[in-house]
C-alpha cells in the first residue's frame, strides 16, 4: 500500500524549477532549503510571513536539508510564485540576520548609554532633595486649591 502511494505521488504532475517542486495536482509548493545556507530560525521567519496565505509543514533534518511545504489557502495562487517569494524572504531575513548580529554591540551600547546616562544636572537635583519631602509640602506655592487662591467668582456675580 505505502508503495503505491509512493508511485502515485512520483508519478504526479510534478515541476522542479531549482529548489521549487511544483505539484499543481496536488496544488502544493515544496521548497527545499539547505540549512547550512539558511539557519532554522531565519527559515521560520520567513515562513512566517505566509501564515495568512498558506498551510505550512516544515519537515527534514536540520543538518542537512529542510523542506517546506506551501498549501495556498486560495486554490487559485500561482505555485511557483509562492515558492520564490519564500525564497525572496529567506534571503530578506538571513541579510537581516547578518546585519542584526553585525551591529548587536552597537545597539548595546547605544541602550546602556540610554539606561546608565551620568548626567551632571540629575545628579545635582537627586543631590539637593533631602528625601523627607512629602506631597504635601509645597516649597513652589502651587498646590493651593482655586477658590483661595482667587476666590469663588460666582458668589460675586450674584452681589
Amino acid at each position: 500500500m505505502l508503495h503505491n502511494y509512493i508511485m502515485n505521488y512520483m508519478d504526479s504532475d510534478k515541476d522542479i524549477k531549482g529548489n521549487l517542486e511544483i505539484c499543481t495536482k496536488d496544488g502544493v509548493v515544496t521548497v527545499s532549503v539547505n540549512p547550512k545556507i539558511y539557519p532554522l530560525d531565519v527559515i521560520y521567519s520567513a515562513a512566517y510571513v505566509f501564515l495568512d496565505r498558506a498551510y505550512i509543514i516544515i519537515d527534514g533534518d536540520p543538518d542537512e536539508e529542510i523542506v517546506i511545504e506551501f498549501r495556498p489557502k486560495d486554490k487559485g495562487s500561482d505555485l511557483e510564485s509562492l515558492g520564490n517569494e519564500f525564497n525572496n524572504e529567506l534571503l530578506s531575513y538571513s541579510v537581516y540576520k547578518t546585519q542584526s548580529e553585525k551591529n548587536s554591540a552597537i545597539r548595546q551600547l547605544v541602550l546602556q548609554r540610554a539606561l546608565f546616562t551620568n548626567d551632571p544636572e540629575l545628579e545635582d537635583i537627586f543631590s539637593t532633595s533631602s528625601g523627607t519631602e512629602s506631597y504635601e509640602d509645597d516649597p513652589e506655592g502651587i498646590a493651593v486649591p482655586w477658590e483661595d487662591k482667587f476666590g469663588d467668582k460666582s458668589e460675586k456675580k450674584k452681589d
